[in-house]
């Protein structure tokens, strides 16, 4: 018959005496365990599940380990593969804005130089250009056709995403005629949640996402593949009702193709990100964060937690993309070596174990180092392949769970606009 040890435990001295006795060991010893060395294993464990805590966790739950991707560069590690897709010129950068034609040629220095072969460029108005609030969102027709003609300076380098007025009544005539002089795509502001500081009104989200007088612009897009990249406010106490709006723009128009920039500004809420995707299957997203203090946190996030967002990456493979929305104005400081910096913070965080960035200045950044074949997807395969695609007869089979969207439903009506949020 077996005999198992005999365990107790008895406080001799503040030490914890672990007694074994066995029958079949009787020349066993007495261990004596210092308390102290509890204690340092616990700061151990924890600081483990601190740093490590999305791993921990995974590993716990018992969590399936994603199937990697097939790559060009199969057997590369992730810097590697960076270095062959620089060499090659492949990356596009799916969202920029510049001022005007000089501006565009330092960016387009910079594209040379990292192995750049495309920039998507967004109308911007002149408040996006200066952020003025006196200035408003005014001047935004003379952006467009400054894209048009950069297009036409450097064919094959940039694409014109112009932007529209949502309460111009002329926005469809205009986006037509856009289309045909060459735009590829169309960038909304309304959605963004920016509060004016001197009325407490918002900048740009000047009417509903589902209001009525938007709709034939997103049918026009629908019915002629034209993507729309909006930037869209989704947290229900930065900009009530405004996640709701655009639920029903993607639900109304669900064969629509739409980049909502920024991790749909839910890095911080990856469950709200996966409900998006889960539900529509033509929504996408991108890398970027916008200004420095937003790159800072955003950087902050993936330091973090990046195994939480090589998580995302490969639950998603397909749906994010490369990009650095950094504003190129001819403001001095936004020099070459200015951008050139920003475009490399964003590829080091992609691709190494760990980096620095003037972004983040003074401080040592832990990095995704993706998957070859991830990494591909994000430079520039996913968005070969969302210009691609030519949804048909897509199907909406699932409700958003709200439980998951860090807040409740509004029960605002359809095309209504809620107040912004006040401080108090």
């Amino acid at each position: 018959m077996l005999s198992f040890p005999e365990i107790r435990e008895e406080p001799i001295f503040n030490d914890i005496v672990i007694a074994v006795e066995n029958s079949h060991n009787p020349d066993m010893m007495d261990r004596r365990i210092p308390k102290p060395f509890f204690f340092l294993m616990a700061i151990a464990l924890l600081l483990v599940v601190g740093r490590y805590g999305d791993e921990v966790f995974a590993w716990l739950a018992g969590e399936p380990e994603l199937e990697v991707l097939p790559s060009t560069y199969e057997g590369l590690t992730s810097i590697e593969a960076l270095r062959e897709i620089q060499a090659a010129g492949l990356i596009i950068n799916v969202h920029e804005h510049v001022q005007g034609l000089s501006d565009a040629e330092r960016l387009l220095e910079v594209m040379d130089r990292l192995g750049v072969e495309k920039s998507l460029l967004m109308g911007s108005s002149w408040f996006t250009i200066t952020l003025d609030e006196r200035v408003g969102f005014t001047r935004y027709d003379e952006n467009n056709e400054a894209l048009l003609d950069i297009v036409a300076a450097y064919p094959g380098r940039f694409e014109a995403w112009p932007t529209l007025n949502p309460e111009d009544e002329r926005k469809l005539e205009k986006l037509k005629d856009l289309h045909a002089r060459g735009a590829a795509g169309v960038k909304l502001y309304t959605g963004h949640g920016y509060v004016k500081r001197n009325d407490g009104q918002y900048m740009f989200h000047t009417m509903a996402l589902d209001d009525p007088a938007m709709l034939p612009v997103y049918e026009y897009c629908q019915e002629n593949f034209l993507p729309l990249l909006i930037h869209v406010q989704p947290d229900s106490k930065l900009g009530p009702g405004i996640a709701e709006e655009f639920i029903a723009v993607l639900t109304q128009y669900p064969d629509m193709k739409v980049i909502c920039p920024h991790y749909m500004l839910s890095s911080g809420r990856d469950s709200r990100l996966r409900e998006f995707l889960d539900t529509f299957p033509n929504l996408y997203s991108d890398i970027s964060y916008g200004h420095d203090s937003f790159i800072k946190q955003g950087f902050a996030r993936s330091d973090k937690k990046p195994e939480k967002f090589r998580r995302i990456f490969r639950e998603y493979p397909d749906r994010f993309m490369w990009a650095t929305d950094l504003v190129v104005t001819d403001i001095p400081s936004k020099s070459v070596p200015w951008i050139a910096e920003r475009f490399q913070g964003y590829l080091d965080m992609l691709t190494k174990e760990a980096f620095t960035t003037v972004a983040v200045p003074g401080k040592a950044l832990r990095g995704l180092e993706l998957d070859p074949g991830l990494l591909e997807g994000v430079l520039y395969r996913n968005y070969h392949e969302f210009m691609a695609k030519r949804p048909k007869g897509t199907r909406i089979t699932r409700s958003i769970n709200w439980s998951k969207m860090g807040g409740s439903p509004t029960g605002r009506k359809p095309g209504e606009i809620l107040p912004p949020p006040q401080k108090k």
